[in-house]
């Protein structure tokens, strides 16, 4: 495999995005229909908050970007990012969240209270990105890593949802984008392959972290919800 091939790099990245799911014990449980309906819309309601802070993530990755001049792939870099930042606006993206919420019988989200779990999760990326030892081009494999999830992930909680819970709506939130984030990763990769200078290493790792990461967010808020409910019954 070439160190910052996107083609191969991604069927490593996706084989390793299948088996962190395949352990998630959110995802399992929502696979086999076993969570409260309850505690099912009260989890999504949490990635909804985290999801609207998610274009401060991109804006990061081009804080983090070197100066025109000083890297071959900065103009690159800086293309991919404004063109996913722009599918985010006019995709209607919160639209879409609003309807998928709307499924699930929340009607005015904002009355959602975000967990210490979530606006952890939501300022992670910063937090580790943005400190001077961590470099723009890590920034911006974590964010790729991120996007290649979402197939799998969404696949997961369409063909749930759909089977189990009666929401029969508003999934469109999820299967609207699931082919834009591959190809998302793959023009992220390719810009960062313009670097010559890139360690291939570092860069894979960071995108393995964050896939580990957005998995484990989603188990965190299913066992924050799942304890609160358990201890308001006893």
């Amino acid at each position: 495999m070439q160190p910052l091939d996107s083609r191969a790099v991604s069927e490593s990245l996706k084989s390793y995005v299948r088996d962190r799911l395949a352990e998630s014990d959110f995802f399992s449980d929502l696979s086999a229909g076993q969570i409260h309906p309850d505690d099912v819309r009260d989890v999504f309601g949490q990635y909804y908050l985290w999801r609207n802070r998610f274009h401060r993530w991109f804006g990061l990755c081009v804080a983090k970007s070197a100066a025109f001049g000083d890297a071959p792939n900065v103009p690159r870099v800086l293309g991919e990012l404004i063109t996913c930042l722009e599918q985010e606006i006019k995709g209607n993206h919160h639209g879409l969240a609003l309807s998928f919420l709307a499924a699930l019988g929340i009607d005015d989200p904002a009355r959602i209270t975000a967990l210490p779990v979530t606006e952890s999760y939501a300022e992670s990326f910063l937090r580790c990105y943005f400190s001077a030892d961590r470099t723009g081009d890590e920034a911006l494999a974590a964010l790729a890593g991120r996007e290649l999830v979402a197939p799998g992930r969404n696949e997961i909680i369409i063909s749930a949802l759909s089977s189990h819970y009666g929401v029969t709506s508003g999934l469109e939130f999820f299967s609207v984008h699931t082919d834009l984030e591959v190809e998302h990763f793959r023009a992220l990769w390719d810009a960062l392959a313009h670097d010559t200078k890139a360690d291939a290493e570092r860069l894979i790792e960071a995108a393995r972290l964050e896939i580990w990461e957005h998995v484990t967010f989603w188990d965190d808020v299913y066992f924050t919800i799942v304890g609160a409910r358990q201890r308001l019954a006893s």
